[in-house]
């Protein structure tokens, strides 16, 4: 008996080994799971269905200054032609991130409206200049793109995700290049794993600075084709909504042609009714833009006010003397008045 089962294992084992033999090399093994790398996942339902307006922060600076200063002849026209105005919440670094995102999101879901938020947090922001900060690392920040997320979760919402980050990689080294690139697409993939209902849009520049073949690379090596809606355009910046829809539609082509990525964009509008004078940093004689929609020209996803008009770049222009990101009455009045 003892002797039969061993005969059995035996040619079990020959079976085994020509089976090995025959199907060697015939069908390569099956890819790794590249879910959690940022591998392209099932497009996101447009969040724009049911014709949800865009929501307008509570919390905005402009409604802060306005609380606290009623009592100015100002701010009958600052809240009419600001305050009242659908803005992007910005959301950096702070221990109170999963409570500014989700009390965001929420209010905005209760209303049955669409919130926009920027992520602003990448390490070595802003090359250092005006808007200088980020995260202290590249673990610190994708941990903070994890609470982000996470706070946005199965809600519908916009994000645009870290302006100037792939316009400056000229300021970083080669190491610094790749690790951005790296964070970056993780970024993406983090957002499409937990925030299941919103369209991310990577920082695409503004064109007049910034060549549409250099920057469709920047944005194909930094996650925009592993589930990023697309890119947005003109952020903080001042160009005409019509130049603006044609740099968007030039990033496009390239993005299509040579990377075989199909994208959509947005373009902010919040301070470009006077086209731009060639400044970014609190030019005089500029002008707030028309209200946001969804759609616009050039088949543009939506026209957003991504930067807060009578916040400040910095001090530079017409703003001297102020800091990056407060508002100010004066700047207001000037994009108001188009002076």
């Amino acid at each position: 008996m003892r002797g039969a089962k061993v005969r059995l294992l035996a040619a079990l084992a020959a079976v085994l080994l020509v089976l090995a033999a025959c199907t060697s090399g015939s069908e390569p093994p099956s890819p790794p799971d590249r879910s959690e790398r940022g591998s392209p996942r099932t497009p996101i339902p447009s969040p724009f269905q049911d014709s949800r307006f865009f929501y307008v922060d509570p919390e905005a600076n402009v409604v802060s200054w306005l609380n606290g200063n009623r009592g100015d002849g100002r701010a009958g026209v600052i809240e009419e032609r600001i305050a009242r105005q659908a803005t992007a919440r910005w959301i950096g670094p702070g221990d109170n991130t999963h409570r500014r995102v989700s009390g965001f999101v929420n209010a905005a879901y209760a209303l049955g409206q669409l919130p926009v938020l920027v992520g602003y947090n990448i390490p070595n922001r802003d090359c250092g200049n005006h808007s200088a900060g980020g995260a202290r690392s590249a673990d610190e920040y994708l941990r903070w793109v994890d609470v982000v997320a996470r706070a946005i979760g199965d809600r519908p919402a916009l994000i645009v995700l870290e302006p100037d980050a792939v316009i400056h990689f000229e300021c970083l080294d080669e190491a610094g290049r790749q690790e951005r690139k790296r964070i970056l697409t993780a970024a993406v993939a983090t957002l499409n794993r937990f925030a299941t209902s919103t369209w991310v849009y990577l920082d695409g520049g503004d064109g007049a600075h910034n060549p549409a073949d250099r920057v469709a690379t920047g944005l194909a090596e930094s996650g925009l084709g592993t589930g990023a809606r697309g890119f947005a355009v003109n952020v903080s910046n001042f160009n005409s909504t019509e130049d603006a829809a044609r740099y968007g539609n030039d990033l496009k082509r390239v993005l299509s042609t040579r990377y075989g990525i199909e994208a959509g964009f947005v373009i902010d509008i919040s301070r470009n009714g006077n086209g731009s004078d060639g400044s970014w940093c609190n030019p005089g004689g500029r002008s707030l833009g028309a209200p946001p929609q969804v759609g616009g020209p050039g088949g543009a996803d939506a026209l957003l006010w991504v930067k807060r008009p009578g916040e400040s770049d910095g001090d530079c222009g017409v703003g001297a003397g102020t800091s990056s990101g407060a508002f100010y009455p004066e700047l207001a009045m000037r994009l108001i008045n188009g002076d």
